[in-house]
């Protein structure tokens, strides 16, 4: 059990004395890793973009959707909530961006990409008052780290820390972590357990690929007798008519092959007994060593996994090409996608509480409450995409 138990990988977030803050994993690459997981994944990436669409669903209405709430970055509202759920929905955790003005309210926000952010040193309390921003941790150098305080909305925080940084014009503003794992430092990547799930599929593609490009797969392979004699002399104009007509050979076999041919064709010279012509020339073609049942096998039971880690989600909304789903005017495809926004409720209520809580305290849309449109009407038969 300990030897297993040791085997088991395990995301750590150490103390990083050279960039002082927490690092996320040992080498402080975890969100990149996860993400690129992701994007090498057509199952993840799929599945990623689909629950996103599912936490921000129709949108909040073409009048809330198309209102500006940061003005210097021409940001609309709809565009930050999908930052938001695409953090939410790939690592699990998002770090927003606030900057306030003098009268202690919002001015604007925006999500600071995740893979950017650290968490600052701890007080006493185990209280981080800033979140370390870079756009490179493997081997940041101090000048490149930026040290904002955590959000806080008090006013006599906001005032000690504008008085800090030496008036309003230089205050960076605040940083609010979302974190979804509240009993860890950093939420663990909504992949984490099918990692290898992820890289499966990502391997089993380029195998294939590579299998299929470089591969024997396709050849032809034509074994003859020696076309060039033992015992001529090296140099000698026999020899040299002998490799000639060895060339013509070869390239006559090619040429016979077409130009479709993508394969290509192999020739190899080797001693036969016998004197038939079946004896003196053999033709094989070299067949695919793709086990296409093994594979369908792999990549069903890796896809299979992956959805299951984005909330259950059903393998019809990303593939529904099936007949069957298509019957009885569609409903099971509804059934799926009302099962799915069930699935996603978490996600989409923390979505829309720290959409609210933002424009509450915000200086142009205090009174503006939003809430996601359902992707399906259930008072109607009919969905939409």
């Amino acid at each position: 059990m300990k030897t297993l138990l040791i085997d088991v990988w395990k995301r750590l977030t150490p103390w990083s004395k050279s960039a002082d803050v927490y690092a996320n994993d040992t080498d402080n690459a975890y969100p990149e890793r996860m993400d690129r997981l992701i994007n090498n994944s057509v199952t993840a990436k799929s599945a990623a973009a689909i629950m996103v669409q599912y936490l921000i669903g129709k949108g909040f209405g073409a009048d809330s959707d198309n209102l500006i709430i940061n003005k210097p970055k021409n940001l609309k509202l709809i565009d930050f909530a999908d930052d938001i759920a695409d953090d939410l929905v790939k690592q699990r955790g998002v770090f927003i961006h606030i900057n306030w003005n003098a009268l202690y309210k919002i001015a604007d926000f925006s999500v600071i990409p995740y893979e950017w952010c650290r968490i600052g040193r701890t007080d006493s309390n185990d209280y981080a008052g800033k979140v370390a921003v870079c756009k490179d941790w493997l081997k940041p150098k101090r000048s490149d780290i930026q040290l904002i305080d955590v959000f806080n909305p008090r006013k006599k925080v906001i005032d000690a820390q504008v008085e800090k940084a030496g008036g309003w014009e230089h205050y960076k503003g605040q940083v609010l972590f979302i974190n979804m794992d509240t009993k860890l430092l950093y939420p663990l990547s909504r992949i984490d357990s099918v990692a290898d799930d992820c890289d499966s599929e990502a391997q089993a593609a380029v195998y294939k690929n590579r299998l299929l490009r470089k591969g024997f797969f396709g050849n032809t392979l034509v074994v003859t007798r020696p076309l060039v004699g033992e015992g001529l002399e090296p140099g000698s104009h026999a020899l040299q008519e002998a490799e000639s007509e060895r060339e013509k050979f070869q390239q006559a076999l090619k040429d016979s092959l077409g130009a479709e041919n993508t394969g290509g064709v192999l020739c190899l010279e080797m001693d036969f007994a016998g004197e038939k012509l079946d004896d003196a020339i053999l033709v094989k073609q070299i067949e695919s060593k793709i086990d296409d049942k093994l594979f369908n096998y792999t990549e069903t039971s890796v896809r299979e996994n992956i959805l299951v880690a984005f909330n259950n989600l059903p393998a019809g909304l990303i593939k529904t090409n099936e007949p069957s789903l298509f019957g009885n005017s569609g409903e099971a495809i509804r059934e799926m996608k009302r099962t799915y926004w069930e699935n996603t409720t978490k996600e989409r209520n923390l979505l829309t509480t720290v959409l609210n809580q933002l424009l509450q305290q915000s200086q142009d849309y205090p009174s503006l409450k939003v809430e996601p449109l359902k992707l399906i009407d259930d008072a109607a038969t009919d969905y939409t995409e």
